[in-house]
């Protein structure tokens, strides 16, 4: 038999057959008339070299070749049929599930706080994961499914992703509260007097400071440069130093430690923090969850 020629459909006539014995009522559960199951009896007859189901007082009754056809064939199209289903509906309540989401050490503190809270409330089984990775990782663990969602300023997912504004970020100065060179505004000749911390957060698009700096002809005096946020808040809490931190990361340290946020001197463009997922997992209903969520959650 050629495959590639066989008409499937075939198969639910010998699937309704081989369950019902009769034509009649074979035809009533494909919701077909009964010359059509007789027309595709003959051609599964024709098709297998075989009689398949042949007449008696009790019925239809399936020939040796045909029993042993049915367990395959019922078997298949069970698998199809599941297959086929619609995707059965998220529970969180009930759900004992692992969310990964890539963030970075400025998303774990602004964002980890309230999802966990939310977690354990409306999915009390579920647990946590966060990673960091570069670009191209990310990319390959997320097309993969290792990673649910993406959070934060990350304008390298592109092609093949879905995207979600959930708020736009300013940039603000943040120093110690008692700094002895800052008063209650941070003008332009401060700032260029200042010691600086900056930070290259790599795989962000943070590295945006850096370039107004260069645009406005600011040769900042840096003394540390440092690869996250983290650390941040310490350093500038115990010295004099001065650092350009997205606003709302600079309110959650503020929240912590004694330093204080001034409005920036310069004009740095405002950014977009974005939740990113792949395409694969648009209508994937835990991913649909998590993201309608955590939208709720942040946005502003």
């Amino acid at each position: 038999m050629d495959l590639a020629r066989f008409d499937l459909n075939l198969l639910r006539v010998f699937e309704a057959l081989h369950v019902h014995r009769n034509t009649s009522l074979a035809a009533e559960a494909l919701g077909v008339t009964q010359p059509a199951v007789s027309n595709a009896l003959r051609r599964l007859r024709r098709e297998m070299g075989d009689e398949l189901f042949t007449r008696t007082p009790q019925g239809m009754a399936p020939t040796p070749r045909a029993e042993r056809l049915a367990g395959s064939i019922a078997q298949a199209m069970g698998a199809l049929r599941e297959g086929l289903a619609p995707q059965a509906q998220f529970d969180p309540a009930a759900a004992s599930r692992r969310f990964t989401v890539l963030m970075s050490d400025i998303g774990e503190i602004v964002f980890l706080p309230g999802l966990l809270r939310f977690l354990e409330h409306a999915a009390p089984r579920a647990t946590l994961e966060t990673v960091a990775l570069p670009a191209r990782e990310a990319r390959l663990a997320m097309e993969s499914g290792a990673v649910d969602l993406a959070v934060g300023f990350l304008p390298d997912l592109k092609t093949g992703f879905y995207q979600q504004r959930v708020f736009s970020q300013t940039y603000v100065c943040m120093m110690r509260t008692e700094h002895p060179q800052v008063g209650a505004g941070m003008s332009l000749k401060a700032f260029r007097e200042a010691r600086h911390a900056v930070v290259s957060a790599q795989g962000t698009g943070h590295g945006i400071v850096e370039a107004v700096f260069e645009r406005a002809g600011i040769e900042p005096d840096v003394r540390v440069r440092l690869p996250h946020f983290l650390s941040v808040p310490m350093v500038i809490a115990e010295t004099d130093l001065v650092v350009t931190v997205p606003q709302r990361l600079g309110e959650a340290f503020a929240r912590i430690l004694p330093v204080r946020l001034l409005p920036h001197p310069l004009k740095i463009p405002p950014f977009q923090v974005n939740q990113y997922w792949h395409r694969r997992f648009h209508q994937e209903p835990a991913n649909q969850w998590l993201r309608s969520h955590f939208a709720r959650l942040f946005r502003q």
